[in-house]
């Protein structure tokens, strides 16, 4: 009888019912349940892939192995309201045709959640259906490849070959691996704290709307945050450092981005913030350092950068001339190689919002009615304008003390004829950032202290009298 009751609750603890699911695999396991069962997995390594056609919870403990075949998705999921959870997952194919995936997702409303993904092409890849939360997940990329390869080569991957060169498993070359998160064709998802790395994009929208993406972390990837076709949606509180760039967002209306950090993004294409095509949307409380370019808009109209930093940056801003009434406000903007490429930018664009323009430093500012906000303007000159075109190595003169000092020599005379940013309502002084909901600062407490003070000196007089 000990035995018995043993056996039972060992199988309860594992999540399997007696009777049913003993001794059965996981996907057998998937199979017979009913719609809204938890299947609790505790440990071990099951052998995929695993096709979840039934509205349940897969509950792992232990972070336990889902096991693909390297042939396919790891975990399809053609149920609405489907569950996944605590799991590690790894072994997809590697066809990007078939948009192979860690799990893949073609059912509405499905949670993939505190899941560690590793050698797979996509990591969750949602495709055409809506409301899917992903939560918490860790997805490094990619699956590696057998190859021939020379022995120089080979010695970057830890791997011995003979002289003449011979097979290493390398990781898949950038352009042929897949994204961390890919959403494609669909709508109210969310993407939070999530952390994604060494795939080809980090999180991939495609005609996807009305998706909130915030706290995820992006990094050693090509985009940092790759966008196009997509509205209403947005982002806030994440951080893409160390990318090929940090972002591209293209073709999409009414985005709101803020509060994030775009960090280190240095290759030849590495922009903080780039926008093509971009319209009527909102940059606000972003942090772009230390990029190849910090802001670049091309054929975007409509939008407002506000209370954002663009510092350290090899070039801070950059526009072309299809790109108009954009509005530039509170910002600090300085301390880059290149202040602004601003060449054929058009005139339309304005750099203040509500009469207050952007911080450029300290140097020829002058406030007289103590405002904040300089009466001299602030211009800056761009020497080289269309010449990077057709010379691109011009560039390296930049923040040399001969051409620094013709600029600003240059700049402090309108109407030279070289293009010219002109900030007509400059800032003294950075803007502050602002108060967290709930601070309460010193000179707050200041005065609670004194009035409770008071009332209590009253109420003892009244006393005492």
């Amino acid at each position: 009888m000990r035995v018995v009751r043993w056996l039972i609750t060992f199988c309860l603890l594992a999540g399997v019912a007696p009777g049913s699911g003993w001794g059965q695999s996981l996907q057998a396991q998937i199979g017979n349940a009913a719609p809204g069962d938890t299947i609790v997995v505790t440990g071990g390594v099951h052998e995929g892939p695993f096709v979840v056609d039934t509205p349940l919870v897969l509950q792992g403990r232990n972070r336990p192995h889902l096991k693909g075949d390297e042939q396919t998705h790891v975990v399809a999921i053609d149920a609405a309201d489907v569950t996944i959870e605590g799991f590690r997952i790894s072994g997809s194919g590697t066809n990007l045709g078939d948009d192979h995936a860690g799990v893949m997702v073609r059912a509405p409303r499905a949670t993939i959640r505190d899941n560690r993904l590793s050698d797979v092409l996509h990591g969750v890849y949602v495709k055409g259906k809506d409301r899917a939360v992903v939560v918490e997940n860790v997805i490094e990329g990619p699956p590696t490849v057998t190859r021939r390869v020379p022995p120089e080569e080979a010695r970057r991957h830890d791997c011995s070959v003979p002289p003449e060169g011979g097979d290493c498993a390398v990781p898949l070359p950038v352009p042929q691996r897949g994204n961390g998160i890919h959403l494609w064709s669909s709508l109210h998802n969310t993407v939070t704290h999530n952390t994604v790395h060494h795939t080809r994009d980090g999180v991939y929208f495609s005609h996807s709307d009305h998706t909130y993406a915030a706290h995820n972390t992006i990094y050693d990837v090509r985009y940092g945050l790759h966008y196009m076709y997509s509205d209403d949606n947005t982002f806030e509180h994440n951080r893409f450092f160390d990318n090929e760039s940090g972002s591209a967002l293209m073709y999409s209306t009414r985005i709101a981005v803020r509060h994030n950090v775009f960090r280190n993004n240095r290759s030849q294409r590495g922009y903080g913030l780039l926008l093509q095509t971009v319209d009527e949307s909102r940059f606000a409380h972003n942090r772009m350092i230390q990029n190849g370019t910090g802001v670049y808009l091309e054929n975007s109209t409509r939008n407002t950068f506000a209370d954002n930093v663009v510092a350290a940056n090899y070039r801070g801003i950059r526009f072309t001339g299809s790109s108009m009434e954009n509005r530039f406000g509170r910002n600090v903007i300085r301390g880059n190689l290149n202040t602004a490429t601003v060449s054929g930018a058009s005139a339309t664009n304005e750099w203040h919002v509500d009469g207050r323009g952007n911080y450029w430093g300290p140097r020829g500012l002058l406030d007289l009615n103590a405002d904040g906000v300089s009466e001299l303007p602030h211009r800056t000159v761009d020497l080289f304008g269309e010449r990077r075109e057709d010379f691109p190595y011009v560039d390296l003169l930049a923040g040399s003390p001969g051409l620094s000092l013709l600029a600003d020599a240059l700049a402090r005379v309108p109407d030279t004829g070289i293009p010219t940013l002109t900030d007509e309502h400059p800032l003294v002084a950075p803007p502050s950032p602002p108060k967290k909901k709930g601070a309460t600062g010193l000179g707050s407490l200041f005065t609670l202290g004194i009035v409770l003070l008071t009332v209590g000196a009253v109420a003892l007089r009244r006393r005492v009298v």
